[in-house]
């Protein structure tokens, strides 16, 4: 019984310093860490499971244990190359490891920590097995200097590279005339949205069918051509759409199906197209088409650059194809304008000026298409871009604007 007694008052005194240990052990660690002191990985929570077989790859077998071999780990150490330096092969870190029950985590070692590389207990690997071999990657050579000229990646039109782009605002005046337009609504409210149902009249009302999709927009800007001033169509604004769920001999009834701004009785109605969002890849052109910008797709902003939209006057019926590239150029000399007093209108070039060449200015992509017009994407610009500037469409494709 005093054995006893005297035996469960010793545990304590004998376990206590290697809770010191540790404690020490984790304090220096967090010093460490905080001084980047730490040698190996990141922490981890849990402790990870100790293994009990090591596979070593045919060929880099070392010795099995260093007997009497205890290293003090310095900053900078990893098991792995300690295994390296002490046993003839870094693929023993797990045998190290298992020799060594006091480190809790083998990415964790830190400075101070005594490391063994010899059995002192019963955790030691049952055996050491052979593994499969490891494909490493050979060595790359550093080629000498030289001045040629290297290519990385693939050469040529890339066809996949598309854009993706929204529906924008601008009707002609054909389409204006054929718009539907919102009369009334089965609800008290003034302004509308999902799920309102709507009255819609067309001038050719059998011209609609159940389960149809419309678009609902405004005009904010008539849109003059810049060269013969006659009305080329409208900017727009969109505002949703609405799908049809009724007919009738007098009017069309239709559901909002989504509101992007508030909707009104006496907006207007059109086609919604299959998508208001799509990808457009560029396409070589392939045809010489010469037209105009008409206007920047901004309501009352007259100059634009690169990522913004403009209207061009050359659509399908011209040639123009989806992904087609237009050169956008100017001539004259810039400075003899007066700020706020261009010497000429949108379109014409001063008469001391007509001896100057054209320049590029900018270049943009066709992103959607009209039979007469075509909205375009501005994709580089040196200057500002505005109504009257030329249009270019070049066969093969588009110079890029350049000093």
């Amino acid at each position: 019984m005093r054995t006893r007694i005297l035996a469960s008052l010793l545990v304590p005194l004998a376990v206590a310093p290697v809770w010191t240990a540790r404690a020490q052990q984790q304090d220096g660690a967090e010093d460490e860490a905080s001084q980047g002191g730490e040698t190996e990985g990141a922490e981890v929570a849990d402790e990870p499971e100790r293994p009990t077989r090591v596979a070593v790859p045919p060929g880099t077998q070392g010795r099995e244990s260093a007997p009497g071999e205890v290293h003090t780990v310095e900053s900078g150490d990893t098991l792995w190359d300690l295994s390296q330096r002490y046993l003839g092969s870094p693929w023993y870190w797990p045998k190290v490891w298992s020799y060594n029950p006091e480190i809790a985590n083998p990415h964790w070692i830190y400075p101070g920590n005594q490391v063994r590389f010899f059995a002192a207990g019963e955790e030691v690997p049952s055996r050491v097995e052979a593994g499969a071999p490891v494909d490493v990657a050979p060595a790359t050579e550093i080629p000498e200097e030289t001045n040629a000229v290297t290519v990385s990646g693939k050469i040529g039109y890339d066809g996949s590279s598309a854009t993706t782009v929204t529906t924008q605002g601008f009707v002609t005046a054909r389409e204006l005339d054929e718009a539907g337009r919102i009369e009334g609504a089965s609800t008290g409210s003034v302004m509308l949205s999902a799920p309102d149902q709507v009255y819609v009249r067309f001038k050719r009302n059998k011209a609609a069918k159940v389960g149809d999709r419309y678009v609902v927009f405004h005009t904010q800007q008539e849109v003059k051509h810049p060269v013969t001033g006659a009305r080329a169509g409208y900017l727009t604004q969109l505002l949703g759409s609405l799908r049809v769920v009724a007919l009738n001999d007098q009017v069309v009834t239709a559901q909002i199906m989504e509101t992007w701004d508030p909707i009104s009785r006496g907006d207007l109605v059109g086609p919604y197209g299959e998508h208001l969002t799509t990808k457009v890849s560029p396409k070589p052109n392939a045809k010489e088409v010469l037209g105009v910008v008409l206007v920047p797709m901004v309501p009352y902003l007259t100059m634009v650059a690169e990522n913004y939209f403009v209207v061009v006057d050359r659509g399908s019926a011209d040639g123009v194809q989806l992904g087609n590239t237009f050169t956008i150029e100017r001539k004259g000399d810039p400075s003899n304008d007066v700020l706020g007093k261009p010497r000429t209108k949108p379109g014409e070039v001063a008469k001391n000026d007509r001896v100057y060449p054209w320049e590029r200015i900018g270049q943009c992509m066709v992103t959607e298409l009209r039979e007469h017009s075509a909205n375009c994407l501005l994709s580089r610009t040196l200057q500002e871009i505005g109504p009257g500037d030329r249009a270019v469409m070049r066969v093969g494709g588009s110079p890029t604007a350049s000093r």
